[in-house]
């Protein structure tokens, strides 16, 4: 990753000083230019080198340089409140194309703790109902049973709201598996 931000600062740079130098005003006048020197053509005294890759045009280095757009969603993503009393939505914007398990991998974040945490999920859908199946960490001391009511809400209640309230997933009903086993509190 060091080296494409290396070069990625040198081809800024570079465009930036190819840029600067061809709003400038030439030093010697044109008519006092040798009629040998071509600037598009290299120098007969230069030699060609087989390794350099052959030199791009500003514009395919700006090309290069900016990421494709993909499409973006704005959904509400619920979590539990300070009181714990209830849920509470933030707007986030999320690649739409992976927006409900982006969802769900926010509402994770919010309820991971120094004692419990989600190893892993996977989520489906079937027809108007979400299932989604939650993994513990294989060495975790604790079960989803051993939950309080406001880590429950949390966890639970977080993803069930933010998976139905968001009307674009057109979803009813949220079902919670563990390893295929449905998780009942």
């Amino acid at each position: 990753m060091n080296a494409a931000n290396a070069y990625l600062k040198t081809c800024l740079i570079s465009l930036t000083v190819l840029s600067l130098s061809s709003c400038s005003t030439p030093q010697t006048p044109v008519d006092e230019r040798p009629a040998s020197i071509s600037p598009t053509s290299p120098s007969p005294s230069t030699p060609a080198s087989i390794d350099s890759p052959p030199a791009a045009s500003p514009s395919a280095s700006v090309d290069r340089l900016t990421t494709p757009t993909t499409p973006q969603t704005t959904i509400n993503v619920y979590k539990v409140d300070s009181l714990c009393r209830d849920l509470v939505p933030r707007k986030m914007t999320l690649t739409a194309k992976q927006s409900l398990e982006g969802a769900i991998a926010k509402v994770l974040e919010e309820t991971d703790s120094g004692d419990f945490s989600i190893a892993g999920y996977r989520v489906s859908k079937e027809g108007n109902r979400a299932i989604v199946d939650l993994r513990l960490p294989a060495n975790t001391k604790r079960s989803f049973h051993s939950l309080s009511s406001c880590e429950q809400l949390a966890l639970f209640g977080g993803i069930r709201k933010t998976l139905i309230d968001n009307a674009q997933w057109q979803i009813k009903s949220v079902q919670f598996t563990e390893k295929g086993q449905e998780i009942v509190l």
